[in-house]
């Protein structure tokens, strides 16, 4: 019985600690993504500016 709590509670903080992992992945990765949309928007040209 001793072996199952064991493994089970490795398991449990094995994947906790994976998700916290990606977690940080996915927001740094989000961050710069958002960044560089607001970028590419303000450096983005109307072309009918031209012609009024």
């Amino acid at each position: 019985m001793n072996f199952w709590i064991s493994f089970w509670s490795f398991f449990f903080f094995a994947s906790l600690a994976i998700f916290a992992v990606l977690a940080v992945v996915v927001t740094i990765g989000g961050f710069y993504n958002i960044r560089s949309l607001f970028k590419s928007l303000t450096n983005r040209v109307d072309p009918h500016d031209d012609q009024s």
